[in-house]
Formats: structure tokens, C-alpha cells, sequence
């Protein structure tokens, strides 16, 4: 019974960017796969000769990288991170870290933070596919971020980089006894309402999913977060799709999440170096090879491995 709440769950996309492709949204893996491509088009700089491709897709971007023949093997590494990014709702589904839910902040980071440090030890060990296992893990963690939390309803235009920095703070998180949403407002098909004061001091919250919330705290929502409840799935904050609580704001979500994703992957790159950068998204003569292949059918980004926007 277990197991097949779970698999509806994840099927339904009720509690992260959506693992369903979705009209007028972005799924993990095209977050991932977009923002791959994004920083991997950043470190092919200092080629000589390089110029950007438009499309910009694993093909156009070996291509012009002077890595033509990998072209296949960078697909495949690409695709590989997706299915570990998403492998996070199977194997997590109700950890508030893992999601950046219940606003459990410090956790989530120290998440993405130990994964980093790991990634970068099986890189230097050579142990490629446990580091891109890692790294898919990690992406998801940091990509809820955006979605989970109030980020994009404060206004922000830039990623919070203290999710993968160490020494940074995260900024403002509220206590446990603040406040955060409105209670018994109605539905306005616009979701749970902030509280003013929250959005104009920059107080960073979460919305909860599960059974219960604390007083007063906001809801992710969704058909299966009982956290609002009877009949009120609407009433929450997550934007995890077009469709969802917060929807509106699902674009500038998803955006965000790939400019973080960037941010995370040029870190991992100035860690190690560009040789190793490149085997670790497949941009290798290594074919990538592993356990996902046996349900590369169903989770495998299908026709949208270009990035749109830079058409």
C-alpha cells in the first residue's frame, strides 16, 4: 500500500518539479538537462574557436567544443544525472531536507553542501558514476529550493548561493513561531497568500507537506498534502508546475532553478579541473554505464534536449 501511494504520488507531480512532462512546465530532468548544457557551454569557452550553438543541445554543444565524437556519451551522462535527480522523490518522498520543505533550511543545504565535497572525492578517485549519482541527488535538493520556498514570491532575481556556499548564511529563514500565511482565506485559484509582513522583511519560509504544519505556517499543497486540509489542495505555496498552488510563478521557478543548477555545476568545475569536468557529464570517450539503464525507458528526457529560449 505503501509503495503504491508513492508511485501515485510521483506519477501525479504533487510534491516537486513534475517527473511527468507537463504543458507549459519544466520537469527536473529539463531543468537539469538545460542547465548541463548552459555550464558545460561556459567551460567549452577557453576551446579555440568556440562559439556557442544555437540549438543548444548535446550534439551542437560536442560539436562545437571539439568533443564531436562524444556526442553520445555526453547524452547519456546527462541523462543519467536526470535519473538520479529524480530517483530522490522514490527514495525520499517524505523528507522535509531532501524537498527544502517544513523550512528546513539548514538541513537541505548541509545536504547539498556534504554533496559536494563527495562529489569531488569520487572525482578524484575516479569513481564517475558514483559521483554523478551524487550529483543528480544534490540538483534535485537545490532545485526544490525555488519551487518549495517563498525565493520567487520575495522578489528575487538571483539564486541564493549560501545553498552551496559554506560560509554563507542563508538569509532571513523564519523561526519556528513566525507566522507565515494567511489562514481561512478563500479560493481564489491564486493559492495560500504570504503574509505581508513576511514578503516586505524577506522572511524566508517553506510551505509543509505531509499530515500536519505548525500554527500558522504555510502548506506546499496538492492532492496529497494533507497539510491544508479536507478539500483544500489549493492552499499552498509550491510551484512545481503550471497547474500548481503557486503556478504563476512556476516559469521564474524553473528559470531560477536552472541558473542555481549552472551556478552548482561551474562550482564543481573550478573544485577539479576541466578534463574531469567533462567526464563527469559524459563529455568523455568513457561511455556513462550504470544501474538507470534498466528504467531508461520511462525516466529518459525524451524530444526536449534543446533549451528553447536559445533557439
Amino acid at each position: 500500500m505503501r509503495s503504491a501511494f508513492l508511485l501515485l504520488a510521483l506519477l501525479i507531480g504533487v510534491h516537486t518539479f513534475h517527473i511527468k512532462e507537463k504543458q507549459n512546465s519544466k520537469n527536473h530532468q529539463d531543468i537539469t538537462r538545460i542547465a548541463i548544457l548552459r555550464a558545460t557551454a561556459k567551460v567549452c569557452g577557453s576551446v579555440e574557436g568556440f562559439e556557442k550553438p544555437k540549438p543548444l543541445n548535446t550534439e551542437t554543444l560536442a560539436r562545437s567544443c571539439k568533443k564531436d565524437a562524444f556526442a553520445s556519451n555526453f547524452d547519456s551522462g546527462i541523462t543519467m544525472i536526470s535519473y538520479y535527480n529524480q530517483q530522490t522523490d522514490t527514495d525520499h518522498p517524505l523528507s522535509s531536507k531532501h524537498h527544502f520543505d517544513n523550512e528546513a533550511f539548514l538541513d537541505g543545504k548541509a545536504l547539498i553542501i556534504k554533496g559536494l565535497d563527495t562529489i569531488t572525492t569520487y572525482m578524484k578517485n575516479l569513481k564517475f558514476e558514483d559521483a554523478r549519482k551524487t550529483l543528480g541527488q544534490i540538483l534535485h535538493t537545490l532545485q526544490d529550493f525555488y519551487s518549495h520556498s517563498n525565493w520567487i514570491e520575495m522578489g528575487k532575481t538571483e539564486p541564493c548561493t549560501a545553498l552551496i556556499n559554506l560560509e554563507e548564511n542563508i538569509p532571513n529563514p523564519a523561526d519556528e513561531k513566525t507566522e507565515t500565511c494567511e489562514k481561512d482565506t478563500t479560493n481564489t485559484n491564486s493559492g495560500a497568500k504570504i503574509k505581508d509582513n513576511i514578503l516586505k522583511d524577506n522572511i524566508l519560509t517553506s510551505g509543509y507537506f505531509g499530515t500536519s504544519k505548525k500554527k500558522g505556517k504555510c502548506s506546499h499543497g496538492g492532492t496529497l498534502d494533507f497539510t491544508t486540509g479536507f478539500g483544500r489542495g489549493w492552499d499552498g505555496i509550491n510551484k512545481d508546475g503550471s497547474d500548481s498552488s503557486h503556478g504563476s510563478l512556476h516559469k521564474q521557478a524553473a528559470d531560477m532553478a536552472i541558473a542555481a543548477t549552472v551556478q552548482l555545476m561551474e562550482k564543481i568545475w573550478k573544485s577539479n579541473d576541466e578534463p574531469t569536468f567533462y567526464r563527469l557529464i559524459g563529455l568523455h570517450q568513457d561511455k556513462p554505464k550504470g544501474e538507470w539503464k534498466s528504467v531508461l525507458s520511462i525516466f529518459k528526457s525524451k524530444s526536449r534536449v534543446s533549451d528553447a529560449s536559445e533557439k
